[in-house]
């Protein structure tokens, strides 16, 4: 009977992160300002790419981000090496669907943890800023410099995130790639 019922609570256990996890999904895809079609073919496009990337190569692959908002490619990263970005760049504008692509590289430093701390603090105050819809930015820090992404309610709502990020302590630089829906 004690071996049962451990069994129960462990599918029950399950079952409840199983729904925790798909309340998340539905949540995240609630607050997006793209159709959930648009969500689908921006993340299929976006794997596509990493993964093109990966086979080529996978340590040089990780520094390259990539990011797809209705169908506009963005590739952030910091790498140093020319013929590789290049390559990302050429392999987005030959992936399927992609409209446009639009690359921000930074050459490679040893900063990372001073970025990780950052990007720490800027999530942070991005969620903090009450106005924000903070769950529907996207950003990257390297070497103090701040890459904000992602699909806003409004031109507002991109310039309120960009001066909270450009008030955190450390950061250098804001660059804006967020798209406003209004």
């Amino acid at each position: 009977m004690r071996h049962q019922t451990k069994i129960l609570l462990t599918i029950l256990m399950l079952i409840a992160l199983m729904g925790m996890a798909a309340c998340s999904t539905i949540y995240g895809s609630a607050r997006d300002e793209r159709s959930v079609g648009d969500q689908a073919t921006d993340k299929e496009i976006s794997l596509s790419i990493k993964k093109k990337l990966a086979d080529v190569d996978g340590d040089k692959a990780l520094q390259v981000h990539v990011y797809c908002f209705m169908r506009h490619v963005y590739l952030v990263g910091a790498l140093n090496d020319t013929s590789f970005r290049s390559f990302a760049v050429k392999t987005a504008r030959g992936t399927d669907e992609v409209k446009a692509v639009t690359q921000y590289f930074v050459a490679e430093s040893d900063t990372t943890s001073d970025d990780l701390e950052i990007a720490a603090s800027v999530r942070a105050a991005l969620i903090a800023e009450g106005d924000l819809s903070a769950t529907q930015i996207e950003q990257e820090v390297m070497n103090g410099e701040v890459v904000l992404l992602g699909m806003v309610r409004s031109k507002a709502d991109a310039s309120l995130a960009i001066r909270t990020a450009k008030g955190v302590e450390g950061v250098r630089k804001v660059t804006s790639f967020m798209i406003p829906t209004q």
